[in-house]
């Protein structure tokens, strides 16, 4: 069966989408907004170039575009599910001892729902941008190189450990955003670091398998379920 390169998309996809989500992540302003937008797409260049650089895996199957729709669905079926587990153990878990953290989630569905989807559309592209596409990717090339393997490409203790690395960077820049509900409580901290990073793992274990689309397409469906789900659960 054919292989063709991973990154079969035209060139401009990945830049295109990141630019919008630059775009999307600042108020509207003549200078901010198209700024925003170039740097989002500038990075989007230069993790595929790492990538490359860190020579994750790069062939998968040729597929049937109906296949890859299946697939994309799947992936976000799969982060939807993620985020339920997640908001499982928000409710039945932590919000009885930190009953701030339920307002926390109940205050996102105050947004309006076009407002939640944008808020999605960014962090799903972006986080998955800075996250798996460059740090992950940089971490793991430089592991290559260091470890000196000899197939060519990260062995499983240099990816995971890139995982690792990525995800724990991952969790730790949600910290800001729950600060506030119980401030001074380490057992705030500890929950946010472990969840997120959790996620996080997933994520990469995505973006290394199945490349940078599924894995935002995977964060976009948790993020889905935390933001407009959690709301409705509580």
């Amino acid at each position: 069966m054919a292989l063709t390169p991973r990154w079969a998309d035209p060139a401009w996809v990945l830049p295109a989408a990141c630019a919008l989500a630059g775009a999307l992540a600042v108020p509207p302003h003549p200078v901010a907004t198209p700024l925003a937008a170039a740097v989002a797409a500038a990075l989007a260049v230069l993790g595929r170039r790492l990538w490359h650089w860190s020579r994750l895996p790069a062939l998968q199957v040729e597929e049937a575009p109906r296949w890859r729709a299946a697939r994309t669905a799947a992936f976000f079926a799969l982060g939807v599910a993620i985020g339920l587990v997640l908001l499982a153990v928000i409710r039945l878990v932590i919000e009885p001892g930190l009953p701030a953290i339920g307002e926390r989630i109940a205050a996102a569905g105050r947004l309006s729902v076009w407002r939640r989807l944008l808020i999605i559309y960014v962090a799903a592209v972006g986080e998955e941008l800075v996250f798996r596409l460059l740090l992950l990717s940089a971490v793991a090339g430089v592991l290559v190189r260091v470890s000196r393997s000899r197939d060519g490409g990260p062995g499983p203790a240099a990816l995971w450990t890139a995982n690792a690395v990525a995800a724990l960077a991952f969790a730790a820049v949600h910290l800001p955003a729950w600060a506030g509900i119980a401030p001074g409580d380490y057992r705030v901290a500890a929950w946010v670091l472990a969840l997120n990073a959790a996620a996080g793992l997933v994520m990469g274990h995505v973006f290394a398998r199945q490349g940078i689309a599924l894995a935002m397409w995977t964060h976009a469906g948790g993020d889905c379920a935390v933001q407009l789900l959690g709301p409705l659960l509580g």
